[in-house]
């Protein structure tokens, strides 16, 4: 649940420079592509300047690209504010008041998650192979959506106003859950490219895009209500150090950690209502509201791989 006013400009200043900077890679790529100016070379960047522009583009991604795949870790370091509580109303406005309230000790997290991932990388025409741009591939990512501090074992609403004892029990640290898919794009240079060993730094943006949210938490489920997730879907700044280690002419294996940060993630979890099992019946459940925080999103990418040249 995530900091209130995400900054507009750094958002669009994110945008832009992905915008940019892809507009950039592929207009490079299609200039040098058309003018003919690559030759066909295993050793080079380049294809010969013969038959259609189809037939160059398939020639050059033959000669001069990689895909390797291994075990990809995502470790979050992001901090949160603290949850805010929104549209509390009946016995749960008095405890938390008719506006907003923010639970103090109180915030919320992302689980970690180890899977297979994959990287496609293309390198960018007449750089001699010091440049390159690189995909990070993997399956949907299921996350756990979770709560932390005070928030794991102290009730939300411990008692109302006039001091009488709800019941209701803390919330656990799981919240839900969510898919994320890892799509992340970065520039990499390489400044060594006939060695052994062969260092790499790399910059780039990666968009947090989140889908199937889901909350299965006991006690907000309890009363059936079916509370919804909602995050929000900004785009990050990536940086990438790696070291890829030859095996073959053909054949690497490879250590990649990406950094994500640069942006904010807002969550809400909508349409809680709970059950106060010491409050007598007629009084029935307390109706919470919204319950949001401000994610500063803090993660890293870690990989091993096994790499093949095309």
């Amino acid at each position: 649940m995530i900091q209130d006013n995400m900054s507009v400009r750094r958002a669009l200043g994110k945008r832009a420079a992905v915008a940019i900077l892809g507009c950039a890679s592929l207009l490079a790529a299609g200039s040098a592509l058309a003018q003919g100016q690559m030759r066909d070379d295993d050793s080079s960047d380049t294809v010969e300047d013969k038959g259609s522009l189809l037939h160059q583009v398939f020639e050059y991604t033959k000669n001069n690209s990689y895909f390797r795949v291994g075990v990809l870790h995502f470790q979050y370091y992001g901090t949160s504010s603290r949850l805010k509580v929104e549209n509390a109303q009946g016995l749960a406005a008095q405890g938390f008041g008719s506006g907003e309230s923010r639970l103090d000790h109180t915030g919320s997290s992302t689980g970690n998650l180890t899977t297979l991932g994959g990287t496609f990388g293309m390198y960018i025409p007449k750089t001699g192979k010091h440049l390159a741009m690189e995909v990070t591939l993997a399956p949907p990512l299921k996350l756990d959506f979770e709560v932390s501090k005070n928030a794991i074992d102290e009730s939300l609403a411990p008692e109302t106003n006039g001091g009488l004892q709800t019941g209701i029990p803390p919330l656990g640290q799981s919240i839900g859950t969510l898919k994320a898919l890892p799509p992340n794009l970065t520039i990499v240079y390489r400044p060594w490219v006939d060695t052994m060993f062969q260092p790499y730094i790399g910059a780039g943006a990666m968009y947090l895009y989140t889908f199937d949210t889901d909350v299965n938490n006991e006690v907000l489920n309890a009363y059936g209500n079916e509370p919804t997730l909602n995050l929000t879907k900004p785009v990050a700044c990536v940086g990438q150090l790696g070291m890829d280690m030859k095996l073959t002419e053909k054949m690497f294996l490879t250590a990649d950690v990406k950094y994500v940060g640069c942006a904010e993630v807002e969550a809400k979890v909508n349409n809680i209502v709970v059950n106060a099992p010491n409050l007598s019946p007629t009084v029935g459940p307390i109706n919470v509201g919204t319950v949001s925080s401000t994610n500063d999103f803090k993660a890293v990418l870690y990989q091993l791989s096994f790499g093949m040249h095309f």
